[in-house]
C-alpha cells in the first residue's frame, strides 16, 4: 500500500488521498457466471452440429435411426422406376452413363464387379453433389479394392479391370458387393464389362 504526502509549505506533511490499491489483482479472479440461456445456446449447438454430422456422414440428420428398422427385403426391393421392366437387366456402358444422377428423372445406378445396383435411396452420398458420385453411372470396381479410408480410391481412374490386384484387394472388393447386395436392389449386370476374377 502507497501513502501520497505532499509538503506543504509550512513544512508539515498532509496526507492528501486514500490509501491506493491495486485493482487487477481483483479483476483476475473474477468469476465467469453462466446464465440459463447460455447453457440452452450451447446445448443448440452441439445439437445443430450433430444433425450437421449426421447429414454429411449418413445422408440423413437423423442418423438413419428409423431407417434401421426397415427389412432386408425392403431394402432391396426395386423402386418404383423398375416396376414393369424385366429384372436382371443388361446395361452397356453407355446405357449405364445415363444413370449417374445428373437426370432426376432417372435412377442412380453403380456397378461393381459388373453387377449395377440402384443406389437412389441414398443421393446424398451417390448424386451429383455427394463424395462417392465418381463411383455412379460406370462400373468402377477397381476403386472398391482400396481400404476404406484410403484417398488412392478417388485418385486413380474409374476401371473395372482387377487383373493385377493383390489377394487383399480382391476380398475387399467381393465383400463391397455383399455390402451392395444387402443394402441396394441389385438391377441388372453389365454387358461389356471384363470378365470377373474369382
Amino acid at each position: 500500500m502507497l501513502r501520497d504526502r505532499r509538503k506543504v509549505d509550512n513544512g508539515s506533511s498532509v496526507r492528501v488521498g486514500p490509501e491506493i490499491q491495486d485493482e487487477d489483482d481483483d479483476d483476475c479472479f473474477a468469476r465467469t457466471q453462466f446464465t440459463n440461456g447460455d447453457i440452452f445456446r450451447m446445448i443448440g449447438g452441439i445439437l445443430i452440429l450433430g444433425l450437421l454430422a449426421g447429414r454429411l456422414i449418413t445422408g440423413s440428420v437423423t442418423w438413419n435411426i428409423w431407417r434401421r428398422s426397415i427389412s432386408q427385403v425392403d431394402l432391396v426391393k426395386p423402386s418404383a422406376y423398375w416396376v414393369g421392366q424385366d429384372l436382371p437387366r443388361a446395361f452397356s456402358v453407355n446405357q449405364l452413363q445415363q444413370f449417374d444422377g445428373s437426370n432426376l428423372n432417372l435412377p442412380i445406378l453403380l456397378a461393381i464387379r459388373g453387377q449395377v445396383f440402384d443406389v437412389s435411396r441414398k443421393s446424398g452420398l451417390y448424386g451429383p453433389r455427394g463424395p462417392y458420385h465418381r463411383l455412379v453411372g460406370a462400373d468402377c470396381s477397381k476403386s472398391f479394392s482400396h481400404p476404406t479410408w484410403s484417398m488412392q480410391a478417388f485418385r486413380e481412374p474409374c476401371s473395372n479391370d482387377l487383373t493385377g490386384l493383390s489377394d487383399e484387394g480382391l476380398q475387399r472388393v467381393v465383400k463391397w458387393v455383399d455390402f451392395f447386395q444387402n443394402r441396394y436392389p441389385h438391377i441388372g449386370y453389365v454387358t461389356d464389362s471384363k470378365p470377373l476374377l474369382a
